[in-house]
């Protein structure tokens, strides 16, 4: 019987992978998220990793559409799990790549960003263009 599987295509660098700041994140107290969150998506994305953070519990959801994203804005989607950091520290992660996304690419992205992105519906509320 054929078996599907869904997985990662963006071949990151050793440098890359290295310690990747959002793996930190579960170690961050939360009252140090807004900064911490930043610093480390700053360090990934100064190595070019480009990172947008999903939290969907045990069972990662994986949707075709995924890998035209980040294939179009270079961003990849990264599976927290179960375990993952509080949702204040994804959230201060996230909100540092959708200005670099808004940076580089107005407002093309918003429609084909997976709407279960943490923070991604509260940072759109706010953001004034």
């Amino acid at each position: 019987m054929p078996a599907l599987a869904f997985g990662q295509e963006i071949r990151l660098t050793d440098a890359q992978v290295s310690t990747p700041g959002h793996s930190q994140l579960l170690f961050v107290p939360t009252g140090d998220c807004e900064k911490e969150g930043v610093r480390l998506a700053e360090n990934d994305m100064s190595k070019g990793a480009f990172f947008l953070l999903l939290q969907s519990g045990l069972g990662p959801v994986v949707y075709t559409s995924d890998k035209l994203f980040e294939q179009k804005f270079g961003v990849q989607y990264f599976e927290e799990g179960c375990s993952a950091p509080s949702k204040e520290c994804i959230m201060a992660y996230n909100v540092r790549i959708f200005r670099y996304l808004q940076r580089n690419h107005a407002k093309a992205w918003w429609k084909s960003i997976r709407k279960d992105t943490v923070g991604f519906k509260e940072w759109k509320k706010s953001v004034k263009l």
